[in-house]
């Protein structure tokens, strides 16, 4: 596991600010990949905590630190994402419209 560094109290508040923010949007958008992956982050967040069995604490707060900061990652969501904006400026090029976004 790569050491990743320790989060500041103003990096914390932001990134649980953005993690919230992430969680909104994908509610309001429908994105139901994105808001089951920032599920399963908290979760691996939280397990991270409550991990105990056979890792020494540097190791705990090595996988904390590494929990938080990914957080708001959701790779699955921003490919499909990312294929279907593809795909519907694709459509509008056939039609000859311009690119809304």
């Amino acid at each position: 596991m790569r050491s990743m560094k320790t989060p500041t109290l103003k990096e914390k508040v932001s990134q649980y600010e953005s993690f919230l923010h992430k969680i909104n949007m994908c509610c309001i958008s429908g994105n139901n990949d994105g808001i089951k992956e920032l599920v399963e982050n908290a979760d691996n967040w939280s397990y991270s905590h409550r991990r105990g069995e056979f890792v020494t604490d540097k190791q705990r707060k090595e996988m904390i630190i590494n929990a938080f900061w990914n957080l708001c990652d959701t790779p699955e969501a921003d490919k499909a994402t990312k294929e279907r904006q593809r795909k519907y400026t694709e459509s509008l090029k056939k039609e000859g419209k311009k690119k809304l976004f």
